[in-house]
């Protein structure tokens, strides 16, 4: 067990730390943008998936926690692509819209949490390849957080108000260091596989101190068993760790668990358009309070059809499906050929333009952006799309697979990446960064994305597209064989989801050379 360090310190020195050049609200300005050495119709003289294996050595090679006294497999959250090592103190660059908290981009450290699509990235490189060695890395890496990263609670140390220090070999966090579940989703088949008691433990700790209440399912996000923010994709994640166990298990129990959580959403919904707050608990005070956003159709919907795969109640599916088909219904403006980001519960779009200050800024009002900045937040469009598409799949829905069709043709009209949203509250990153192109989760998620309609419908566009999006992304974040976060930054970092690319270059790999559908999966999970 790693010694642990209580700081409490790092929204402060965020704040501090955060303030730019002059007019940029806390936005350092843009590097020089690294050259790839490559243009997008030279990309595909090497194989996809060569891209991915080339990067993910060199993750194995440099990536690891080779700092302070104590040494592990542990991955590095920001290695500095130039040097290939963990910077001690990471440049700000583009943090104030990315994260917001300087800690949650794991300085000087790593995180477990952040890196699950890199480590599923391996897995299926494993698989698509045939080499194992990739699959064993992600073995050492993923056991080694399970059996030394562990706090007093039986939690791993993961998640987004803490990470591991690699520098001053500590446990160490922000703002309370809480076990918090947010957007990224568990690899719990993976877990399991390497530690099946140490996987057991972290879902019996998410039961006792995240579902605060017992009776009616009410969760927090934070792992400290107090009322505190009940959001819809912490609560996706919650019920899909018990249905997990309950499929591993059969345990009654944990079935219990898992439709008392989806239950507690179910409960709030609108009565006449099926729509829930994104908060059920948060009341009138707060727009997701009474808001219905693209964060539930991204998270919790997904979630709950893992769910019904995991457990075989279709119940679950059922409920995701429900879910997907209100806000398709309401959602989309037909006018202007894409997605409202937020709507009020009896189907109302919320109109632009977006608030300045205060929390109602995070507000996605207006139409949905589908490259902003922000990891985490209300809105995902992108995520959205793969759950249209994923359960399209499961469902042979037709309503489903024509909201995915839209997703699919509002997508392709705003490619390549090169805009987002202004006058916002991130209106310089709007300005400044996103004409350099978009972060590595978008492009990967866009990627799997049309490789999952092409599944669907054997149209040859949407493989086309998914080659477009790969020819840019590469082009755009490839440098000496690792892959960045963002065209504008010179560090690889797994916040800004290159584990998604990783995934996405694997599965394209497949689809583009004949090889088998089930050596990479299309669907996000």
């Amino acid at each position: 067990m790693m010694r642990l360090v209580r700081d409490a310190c790092w929204g402060a020195v965020a704040v501090t730390v955060a303030l730019g050049w002059p007019g940029s609200g806390g936005l350092a300005a843009p590097p020089e943008v690294l050259p790839s050495g490559l243009k997008p119709d030279e990309v595909e003289k090497r194989r996809y998936v060569d891209y991915a294996r080339e990067c993910v050595e060199l993750l194995i090679e440099h990536g690891t926690d080779r700092y302070g006294k104590v040494q592990s497999p542990l991955l590095m959250n920001i290695l500095d692509v130039r040097t290939r090592a963990c910077p001690e103190d990471p440049a700000v660059l583009d943090q104030a819209y990315r994260v917001i908290r300087r800690g949650r981009r794991g300085p000087a450290g790593g995180n477990l949490y952040p890196d699950q699509p890199t480590i599923r990235a391996m897995y299926l490189l494993s698989r698509a390849t045939g080499k194992p060695q990739y699959a064993a890395f992600a073995d050492r890496c993923t056991g080694y957080t399970m059996k030394s990263l562990v706090d007093e609670k039986g939690f791993l140390w993961w998640g987004w108000h803490r990470h591991y220090d690699a520098y001053r070999d500590v446990m160490t966090g922000h703002s309370g260091n809480h076990h918090e579940i947010h957007v990224q989703q568990v690899l719990w088949p993976e877990l399991w596989r390497v530690h099946r008691q140490a996987t057991a433990r972290e879902i019996e700790a998410v039961w006792q101190w995240h579902v605060i209440d017992k009776g009616s399912g009410e969760c927090n996000r934070h792992g400290d068993a107090q009322r505190g923010c009940d959001f819809a994709m912490s609560g996706g994640e919650i019920l899909a760790a018990f249905a997990f166990l309950y499929g591993q298990t059969k345990e009654q129990k944990w079935l219990d668990r898992t439709r008392l959580v989806a239950d507690y959403y179910r409960n709030a919904r609108h009565p006449e358009t099926g729509l829930i707050p994104n908060r059920p608990n948060a009341g009138k005070d707060r727009f997701d309070g009474s808001h219905f956003d693209t964060s539930i159709t991204a998270f919790l919907c997904t979630r709950l059809l893992a769910a019904s795969e995991w457990t075989g109640e279709t119940a679950f599916r059922d409920q995701a499906v429900a879910y997907l088909r209100a806000y398709a219904k309401h959602g989309y403006d037909p006018q202007a050929g894409t997605f409202w980001g937020s709507l009020l519960l009896d189907g109302s779009p919320v109109p632009g333009p977006r608030v300045a200050g205060g929390y109602a800024q995070y507000e996605p009002r207006g139409h949905i952006d589908l490259w902003q900045p922000y990891a985490a937040g209300y809105e995902h469009p992108i995520a959205t799309a793969q759950a249209y598409a994923a359960a399209a799949r499961m469902t042979g829905d037709a309503q489903l697979l024509e909201a995915a069709g839209r997703w699919a043709a509002c997508i392709r009209r705003e490619l390549p990446p090169r805009a987002c949203r202004q006058e916002t509250w991130y209106d310089a990153y709007a300005k400044a960064w996103a004409p350099h192109g978009t972060y590595a989760e978008h492009y990967g998620r866009t990627i799997s994305f049309f490789l999952a309609m092409h599944r669907l419908t054997r149209q040859q566009q949407h493989l086309d597209a998914a080659r477009q999006v790969a020819r840019e992304a590469v082009s755009k974040l490839y440098y000496r064989g690792l892959l960045r976060g963002h065209p504008a930054k010179p560090y690889y970092e797994s916040i800004d989801g290159v584990g998604y690319l990783l995934v996405a270059l694997v599965q394209l790999d497949q689809a583009v050379g004949g090889g088998p559908e089930d050596a990479a999966d299309v669907e996000n999970w």
